[in-house]
């Protein structure tokens, strides 16, 4: 089972959890009382379905998720940034969440 390390950086607050090969990183880390979202986006967000760009995280390594899909390039995010919701869960990674205002 691969094994996340989540860091807010709103609250600096650190949590590790594992998921199934394949999970959903949003899923994973609410799932486990951890958060992907700053302040009031928590609760005004597209439940994960990929349209706000609200769940944007930095992932290292890249290799260790899937690549970058329709949702992301519209967003035009950053190269070590996807969005949560999108993000599936293939080897250990780093997230740096809670980035987006």
């Amino acid at each position: 089972m691969p094994k996340i390390k989540v860091i807010n950086t709103e609250t600096d607050e650190t949590i590790e959890l594992k998921a199934g090969y394949g999970a959903n990183l949003r899923k994973a880390v609410l799932f486990n009382e951890g958060e992907v979202y700053k302040g009031l986006n928590k609760f005004l967000n597209c439940r994960g379905h990929g349209m706000c760009g609200k769940c944007v995280v930095e992932i290292e390594p890249l290799e260790n998720v899937n690549p970058r899909g329709f949702f992301e390039n519209i967003h035009k995010l950053e190269a070590n940034q996807k969005l949560g919701c999108r993000v599936k869960v293939l080897g250990d990674i780093t997230v740096k969440a809670a980035i987006v205002d």
